[in-house]
């Protein structure tokens, strides 16, 4: 499976799993241009020199790379990107959006509004941006694969609001974008990860926690995975996956079959009673998109999915 004459641009690309991702796709034949602001793990200054390693490395390996160093967490910031690759190679294939700093740290009373912005502007601004900038141009090629790179963080953690927050948004924008390429008819497919590896992030868990993460999840062990998710032949878009180590398991919502009362006769004390009913997952369906939710009550008569309220 490989990327020849493919153009990526991947984010975040100067250390971790941004690199491992640049470093896995161009071993397979694509050009690509290694973004990374250089900036610390929450979010301040700027440093050209990781996505210039990075790049040179994969230069020195008989690759094609070039460096860039604009923000993700801008509109212009995201054009830059994307513009750079296109003045080089002529032609954007593959998006990864890789970065994302954890600005703020603490619960959420101690989280300012300044930090929970720039932690959504970075991890889920950074898509939106980077994404927006490449989208008119893979929907005039009718070709486009996207990567967004999520985390476990949206399911719930002990610290900080605004990174979970911003990591739960790129799975919406996720669905999002697949569901209109696929209403359009495009070749363009959109998917997401939740990585497990070692990175900048895990050595705030602790030297015990960071020390079994270099051994077991290394970010290399989450490069095939992702790679495959932005190869021509990936047969899903608008998918969860959970990758690393050794493993990639489907994430997915369900929505369960549930409590149902006669029309206009739910109450309050009738959920009371019926609650374990409501919770039962034994039987669900996994919604392939925001009508099919609306579906399960059945009782309106929409036509399908493309209407303009979807």
């Amino acid at each position: 499976m490989r990327f020849d004459e493919k153009v990526a641009v991947v984010t975040g690309a100067g250390n971790g799993l941004g690199r491992a991702y640049a470093l896995a796709l161009a071993e397979r034949g694509a050009k690509v241009l290694v973004n990374d602001l250089g900036g610390s793990i929450h979010g301040g200054g700027a440093d050209e020199s990781p996505a210039k390693r990075t790049a040179a490395e994969i230069v020195d390996a008989g690759g094609v790379a070039e460096a860039n160093f604009d923000s993700v967490a801008t509109g212009s910031g995201g054009s830059a990107i994307i513009d750079q690759a296109l003045a080089t190679w002529g032609h954007v294939d593959v998006v990864v959006n890789n970065a994302g700093a954890v600005v703020a740290r603490g619960p959420i009373d101690e989280n300012t509004d300044e930090q929970y912005v720039a932690d959504l502007m970075v991890a889920a601004g950074g898509a939106f941006f980077v994404t927006k900038s490449a989208w008119k141009h893979m929907w005039g090629r009718n070709f486009g694969r996207i990567l967004n790179v999520s985390s476990s963080a949206f399911l719930g953690m002990n610290s900080s609001a605004g990174y979970p927050a911003a990591k739960g948004a790129t799975w919406g924008l996720t669905r999002n974008l697949a569901y209109r390429a696929a209403a359009g008819d495009k070749n363009i497919k959109v998917n997401c990860v939740m990585p497990t590896a070692a990175a900048r992030m895990t050595g705030l868990m602790g030297d015990t926690i960071s020390a079994g993460m270099d051994k077991y999840y290394p970010p290399e062990a989450a490069a095939a995975a992702a790679a495959f998710l932005v190869h021509d032949d990936v047969p899903v878009s608008g998918e969860m996956f959970a990758i690393g180590g050794d493993h990639m398991r489907r994430v997915f919502v369900g929505i369960a079959t549930g409590f149902q009362a006669g029309q206009g006769e739910l109450s309050m004390e009738l959920l009371r009673d019926n609650f374990d009913e409501v919770m039962d997952a034994s039987s669900y369906i996994i919604a392939r998109n925001a009508l099919d939710k609306v579906l399960l009550d059945s009782r309106v008569p929409w036509e399908d999915g493309r209407g303009s309220v979807f």
